[in-house]
């Protein structure tokens, strides 16, 4: 589904994004989704960030009451929980529609820590 926007840009904004698109052989509009693409991700990942960063806040109280279960982090609070995730994900989506929306599993300790060992280069002699 294609919609239509008007968006007001100044002369000289304008002119660099005709000049990027014609350097890169596409159309304008080609350029202004790809760029909207872009802000919707890093703006989705940036929320994501500080909703995690919420519950980190809130681990020791989530761990407490949702002990291995599936909490959903929305705003900076708890909105939702659910011992299966997908049934979990399905509630999420139905009431938040495309908004970001962090997940996570309560465990003993908020963050996993992984250890990878990686193999040492020895010369050859």
């Amino acid at each position: 589904m294609n919609a239509t926007l008007q968006v007001t840009l100044d002369a000289e904004l304008l002119e660099a994004l005709k000049q990027t698109a014609a350097q890169q052989g596409v159309g304008i509009e080609n350029v202004l989704a790809d760029l909207a693409r872009k802000y919707l991700r890093e703006a989705r990942r940036e929320k994501i960030r500080r909703e995690f960063e919420c519950y980190q806040a809130m681990h020791t109280e989530l761990k407490a009451k949702y002990l291995g279960q599936h909490v959903a982090i929305h705003e900076g609070r708890l909105v939702d929980h659910d011992a299966d995730a997908g049934t979990l994900a399905k509630r999420v989506r139905q009431r938040f529609g495309r908004l970001p929306v962090m997940l996570a599993h309560v465990e003993d300790e908020p963050i996993k820590e992984y250890v990878f060992r990686s193999p040492r280069l020895e010369r050859a002699e």
